[in-house]
């Protein structure tokens, strides 16, 4: 018995699993509290539970949700939890399209393992009928990939290389970004899409952390390979940094980035393409870094790039990167420094009409300047952007370590000054 219960009370949350485990011991239960996840996604239909547990929330709203739920075609079975017994409610609840009705304030253990069965099966019937329909084989499809256990919501982006898909996996039970690609070998034998999809797996596995992406399958499917992974609802650092993001925000952002970064340095990798596009937000501002599609292993057997080869994004390469030197780790927290003056000036430090032009600027051009009103970063900033390697900071614990006591002292600074 795989469930999602949509509660905002603890209590109630754990009322229901003792009910339901009393039943079924290895049921799944997912808790969706509203006030801190918000609205369940418009492609999701919970295709993956066997029932999902609405409460009547707030202000009515358990009803408004009732509603567009059970409008989006193929969601799962939905049963109400009301506040209580009044057969008004009980009326409208089934009038609206749920499979039935709990009292949350006296929970009859009997009638609720009775709801969850028929639920269960009743979806389950519907799922087979609608997996061997042509809207499901249609679903399956992601170009030219037929890939099982994924239904395709939409096209997220599309690259010269793979493209990423917004896609429903049934054994997530919730959205995943899928992103394929064609599995190709080169004349050397060895396939690059592949053994890329393979490492940025193997990092995201091996390096377990708060600002890592979590990935869930790694596969290949009618030529072409595959890579599930969290999607993020809220988009990346680029989207938050266009609406505007005070002092106090950068650094706290660049803060959990450094975090991140020490996180993967510690495990010998370096990221090597670091900026707003592949730093990606979580509710409540949580950071979460993605793609290392370029990351460099110092275990790898397989190189994925050339001696000398330029690689990565030039607005964000460190002065060595740019040159096609050896990195390290202070290449990384150079791409950091980089990140923090945009999201401090909402400008790049560097910019130029061809991306060469780009690259010699970040070795031999001044340090960019700051703001009046922020000349007391100005410090920071200089040490994370030192053209030389042995200027920087010497890893990501001290980099978050400055970071965090420049936050502090600017909140600081920031609370002196009279209203």
């Amino acid at each position: 018995m795989r469930l999602l219960l949509v509660e905002e009370d603890p209590k109630v949350r754990a009322l229901i699993r003792h009910h339901v485990s009393c039943r079924w011991p290895d049921a799944q239960i997912r808790a969706h509290p509203p006030g801190a996840r918000g609205a369940l996604p418009v492609e999701f239909l919970a295709q993956g539970y066997d029932a999902v547990l609405l409460s009547s929330l707030r202000e009515g709203q358990g009803l408004v949700w009732l509603h567009e739920l059970v409008s989006r075609p193929g969601f799962a079975p939905v049963i109400f939890l009301a506040d209580n017994e009044e057969q008004a409610l009980r009326s409208r609840v089934t009038d609206a399209g749920a499979c039935g009705v709990i009292c949350k304030d006296r929970v009859d253990h009997a009638h609720l393992i009775e709801l969850l069965q028929l639920a269960s099966v009743e979806h389950r019937r519907a799922l087979a009928d609608w997996r061997v329909s042509p809207e499901a084989e249609e679903s399956r499809r992601f170009g030219d990939a037929r890939i099982p256990g994924y239904r395709r919501a939409r096209l997220l982006a599309r690259g010269s290389v793979s493209q990423l898909y917004v896609a429903e996996s049934e054994k997530v039970g919730a959205l995943v970004a899928l992103k394929v690609t064609p599995s190709r070998r080169d004349e050397s034998g060895v396939d690059q899409a592949l053994a890329r999809f393979i490492q940025e797996y193997e990092i995201a596995q091996r390096v377990r952390h708060a600002n890592i992406v979590r990935l869930y399958e790694l596969g290949v499917a009618d030529d072409h390979a595959y890579l599930a992974m969290e999607y993020f609802h809220h988009g990346d650092l680029r989207r938050r940094m266009r609406a505007g993001l005070s002092a106090s925000e950068a650094l706290g952002f660049a803060a959990q980035i450094a975090r991140a970064l020490g996180a993967l340095h510690e495990e010998g990798i370096l990221h090597r393409d670091l900026k707003p596009g592949n730093v990606m937000l979580r509710l409540n501002d949580q950071v979460a870094l993605i793609d290392f599609g370029l990351a460099k292993h110092e275990g790898l057997e397989l190189e994925l790039t050339d001696a000398g080869l330029i690689f990565g994004t030039p607005h964000y390469m460190s002065p060595e990167q740019g040159h096609g030197q050896e990195l390290d780790a202070r290449s990384d927290l150079y791409s950091l420094g980089v990140v923090l003056y945009e999201m401090l000036t909402a400008q790049k430090p560097f910019s130029a009409d061809n991306p060469m032009a780009i690259i010699y600027m970040h070795r031999n051009a001044p340090l960019p300047r700051l703001p009046e009103t922020m000349a007391e970063l100005q410090p920071l900033l200089d040490r994370m952007l030192a053209k030389r390697r042995e200027d920087r900071f010497a890893d990501a614990g001290q980099t978050v370590e400055a970071l965090e006591a420049a936050r502090a002292a600017w909140l600081l600074s920031a609370a002196a000054v009279p209203a």
